[in-house]
């Protein structure tokens, strides 16, 4: 059997319309999988009770505090990239945004103070005593450690 060159045509047409719309569902699908929620804090070793006061002025008191699962944040000063330990921190307080980056001004226990600039997008988790709770560095105004 010959095809004709009408024929030929609209075969390729049909398959490269099958591509497309394989690609297309492949791709809405995927970008379905999950909403952002989360289900718990991560486990982090070493209890931080904190208090959290978010950009709307609601305060949140809670423990089991972590910065994307870990227990320092993790930010820029400059050119350099830095790790701030809880354990050295009395209180953190968010300041201007500028691209994806926030300004921090970080209050230390010794008395001292540090600034850098950390991921607006970090997630911070904690466990407070109506469940867990999740909240970006962009929606925090400050975090004391108690």
């Amino acid at each position: 059997m010959r095809w004709t060159r009408v024929e030929r045509r609209l075969s390729m047409l049909q398959w490269v319309c099958r591509a497309v719309i394989t690609l297309t569902a492949f791709i809405l699908l995927t970008a379905m999988g999950t909403t952002g929620g989360f289900e718990k804090a991560p486990r982090v070793e070493k209890n931080f009770a904190v208090i959290i006061t978010d950009a709307s002025g609601s305060k949140i008191a809670g423990e089991k505090f972590s910065a994307e699962g870990r227990i320092y944040f993790s930010g820029y000063l400059g050119m350099a990239q830095v790790m701030m330990p809880f354990d050295r921190v009395r209180e953190l307080t968010v300041g201007e945004f500028q691209d994806r980056k926030a300004k921090v001004l970080v209050k230390l226990i010794d008395g001292t103070q540090a600034s850098f600039e950390i991921d607006s997008k970090t997630r911070c988790y904690g466990e407070a005593n109506f469940g867990s709770f999740m909240l970006t560095i962009s929606e925090i105004k400050t975090i004391v450690f108690k």
